[in-house]
């Protein structure tokens, strides 16, 4: 290797390390040398990252000090039980500041004042957390100063001690208090939701156009639609739909244009092919909703027997299992049996006693005629005197 070739080596390398070594150490001196701060590729775009992966902290006070050219916080991976107030500081207001991360940090509760100086923020990311929004942990404008959120990601961000109807319930109080009138998707999978009570919990945000609920127990589509006037896309993959009745898909008819250009996702549900499936059967084969791979949709279960494991589309007779009609005979051949119980234990204590009452039935019986002779004696009517 000729001298010349070396020095451009030694060149390069030493501009490499210049460069390596910006990187790793333009975060501030309160990120303790644990996060990397920079431009790097995110989502196919340059970016200015702060990016705190798997850095173990157990308090965000760094995230006050963030470089004011921050375009994207990846803080996932940390303990932090308790987000708290003004958790990107009181001074800056974070011009570029587009993404914030906060995916598997133990979050258990989101104060009422944690989220300030993010008025440019479109996406807002609290993935695999144990989030508490109801009693005491209630704070219905929790996202206010979201005012250009555009995506709003909540799977599995729930703790599993509330019941799913609760948090969802103040779920639809943060949506209304925090006026997100820019959010187009909600995103709520794997969050052991099995209904929905309140069914105008989406109505109060105007640009909603995708809505994310997969991977849950969710057996019917219970929330209203007709008031989501942009829906474009429900996604309710691997739930526990057995059917959907004829109310639910007249729903989607009501949609303007008969919900031409709304797509629906129903795969991987188990699907019971009987006479409950009929409405949804000539609906999949009617509608102008874009149901998603519906080709593919199979039955779980169904009657007659052989519809098991075969494709909707190749189903052709369905049966009633006639579930009333059985209960009402097994009730019947249960009160008889109840009955024939009875019977035989007043026999069997008559039996047993018959002597005793044997003896008390002959003493009424001459009581009885006793006072009938007796009556008839006081009542014999006297002898009329003659006179001659």
């Amino acid at each position: 290797m000729s001298s010349k070739k070396l020095a451009m080596y030694v060149c390069v390398a030493w501009m490499m390390a210049i460069i390596g070594s910006s990187f790793a150490t333009t975060c501030p001196p309160d990120f303790g040398g644990r996060c990397v701060c920079g431009q790097a590729n995110y989502n196919g775009k340059e970016r200015y990252l702060v990016n705190c992966t798997n850095t173990h902290f157990n308090d965000a006070a760094m995230l006050e000090k963030l470089p004011i050219q921050t375009e994207v916080v990846i803080f996932t991976g940390n303990n932090v039980t308790s987000m708290p107030w003004n958790v990107f500081g009181k001074m800056n207001d974070y011009p570029y500041l587009e993404v914030i991360d906060m995916t598997n940090n133990n979050i258990q509760e989101i104060k009422g004042k944690t989220y300030h100086h993010v008025k440019n923020v479109k996406t807002l990311i609290l993935n695999h957390n144990q989030l508490n929004i109801t009693g005491d942990k209630t704070h219905p404008r929790i996202f206010s100063n979201f005012v250009n959120l555009e995506s709003l990601h909540l799977t599995n961000a729930f703790s599993e001690s509330v019941d799913s109807k609760e948090y969802l319930v103040a779920l639809e109080q943060i949506f209304v208090g925090s006026n997100l009138t820019k959010l187009a998707k909600v995103h709520l999978e794997q969050n052991e939701i099995w209904s929905i009570k309140n069914p105008n919990i989406f109505c109060t945000l105007p640009s909603l156009m995708d809505i994310q609920l997969g991977d849950n127990n969710i057996s019917d589509i219970s929330f209203n639609v007709g008031c989501i006037h942009n829906l474009r896309f429900i996604d309710l993959r691997n739930n526990k739909i057995h059917s959907l009745s004829n109310n639910t898909l007249s729903k989607f008819e009501d949609l303007p244009n008969q919900g031409l250009g709304v797509k629906l996702d129903l795969m991987g549900n188990p699907f019971i092919c009987d006479c409950q499936i009929a409405d949804l059967l000539n609906w999949l084969r009617t509608t102008k909703v874009d149901v998603l791979e519906k080709e593919s949709y199979t039955c779980y279960d169904g009657l007659p027997a052989a519809n098991a494991d075969e494709l909707l589309y190749n189903v052709h007779q369905i049966q009633c299992a006639f579930a009333p009609k059985q209960e009402y005979q097994g009730t019947t051949v249960l009160l008889g049996i109840l009955l024939f119980l009875m019977i035989s234990l007043i026999l069997i204590i008559g039996y047993m006693n018959f002597t005793s009452v044997r003896a008390g039935t002959v003493a009424l019986w001459e009581k009885v005629v006793h006072r009938g002779q007796y009556t008839h004696i006081l009542s014999k009517p006297e002898e009329q005197e003659v006179h001659v």
